[in-house]
């Protein structure tokens, strides 16, 4: 993601500022919100988004759907959420509210081009002749929709502010951003803007195309279906299980966390290099010696199938590796492990999306079961739209009648 234009001037966001020092304080004001004590007291505002989700399938039982889709309103719902105390209404309305869902994916899709060959922008919508002109070819300006994207969410910050509907007793996240210390302002309105704009284009997506793996992994292998399922059953007639299921109740389903792991191992949402520079005065990797300003780095895709670190089984869905694996085998698979990123630039929405995940999963599979409706369709490596984006037709069927 690019820097976004504010009121004030250009202004970075967490994804594009480079600095590490700059990265570490534009970061710290607002880290506890994204806390696992936090989300845990937001909770309520998921429930109500699953409790929609819920409803809505038992009006599909018998029908097809693309869960995909379903599973990405959901996300939005939940995001808008927790972060403004405003639902916009995605599940109700059944469809993608202002097209925000087709501006992101249209900016998502530029920036995995130019993101890699960063030259191409200035040609592109880095040039004011060629943004001027894409902005009456609809098809074309999706892509250049970051503009788009920043407008919504100062929409919904004015709305918030105005205190229009934002009667909830719960505190978002936005109310946890740490604004001031001692008194002094330490977050600007432009700093406020930018992090909820990470929010709004970071926080549903990725979410959304992590649970569309773990629902179609678990279509495509039965096995590991069924054993899921059971575990799920078991807790409840142990009265393990809350409804809705708790996001601590969630963490104690063994076999549920280890497929949650082995959907993101199988698609990490992010299928782009995670880019390093090496610094000053280079720096020796895998015995080559690359010299200061080098931009190096791995794609979660590929570090995901590696046979050395998960078996000789990498290419093959089965959660069953990270509840066999010794102590020191886990604690190299949790190393390579590149789902949400590494290091200080983890994913500071890594908890949102792992709480989302962790509730719908078990509190849906409770009710249903769902079958691809052309199951003889097979994920490949490189079919990114498949479970990405669209095309994940399911069959709703109601549990236990």
């Amino acid at each position: 993601m690019f820097d976004i234009k504010t009121p004030s001037g250009q202004m970075p966001t967490i994804f594009s500022v480079r600095d590490e020092a700059l990265h570490k304080s534009f970061k710290r004001p607002v880290a506890g919100a994204y806390s696992l004590s936090s989300l845990k007291e937001l909770e309520p505002m998921n429930d109500a988004c699953s409790k929609i989700f819920t409803q809505k399938m038992d009006g599909f039982v018998g029908k097809d759907i693309d869960l995909g889709v379903w599973v990405h309103w959901y996300a939005w719902d939940t995001i808008s959420s927790i972060t403004f105390s405003n639902r916009l209404g995605f599940m109700e309305q059944e469809k993608d509210i202002n097209n925000i869902i087709a501006a992101i994916e249209g900016r998502l899709f530029y920036n995995s081009i130019v993101g890699q060959v960063p030259s191409l922008h200035r040609f592109l919508f880095g040039n004011r002749f060629v943004a001027w002109l894409a902005d009456f070819i609809p098809s074309v300006a999706i892509l250049n929709s970051s503009k788009y994207i920043v407008a919504f969410t100062a929409k919904q910050l004015e709305r918030y502010q105005s205190k229009e509907v934002n009667t909830s007793d719960l505190q978002d996240m936005l109310a946890r951003f740490k604004r001031f210390k001692d008194g002094e302002l330490v977050m600007s309105d432009s700093e406020l803007l930018s992090h909820a704009s990470g929010n709004i284009f970071a926080g549903s997506d990725t979410t959304a195309a992590s649970m569309r793996s773990i629902f179609y992994n678990l279509c495509r292998n039965g096995n590991a279906h069924r054993k899921l399922l059971d575990e799920i059953d078991e807790a409840d007639k142990k009265g393990e299980l809350s409804d809705p299921v708790t996001f601590a109740e969630a963490q104690n389903l063994k076999y549920l966390q280890a497929v949650i792991k082995e959907a993101l191992r199988m698609h990490p949402a992010v299928g782009l290099l995670l880019e390093r520079v090496v610094p000053a005065g280079g720096a020796e990797l895998g015995g080559v010696w690359l010299s200061e300003g080098t931009i190096v780095g791995m794609n979660p895709w590929v570090a995901a199938r590696d046979k050395a670190t998960y078996g000789e089984d990498a290419y093959q869905f089965r959660p069953e590796r990270w509840l066999e694996a010794g102590e020191e085998r886990l604690k190299v698979m949790e190393r390579n492990f590149m789902a949400f990123g590494a290091g200080t630039r983890t994913c500071l929405g890594r908890n949102v999306s792992l709480m989302e995940m962790s509730k719908l999963v078990p509190q849906v599979l409770r009710r249903f079961e769902f079958e691809l409706t052309e199951p003889e369709k097979e994920l490949r490596m490189y079919d990114y739209w498949f479970v990405q984006q669209k095309g994940l037709v399911c069959t709703v069927k109601r549990r236990h009648e």
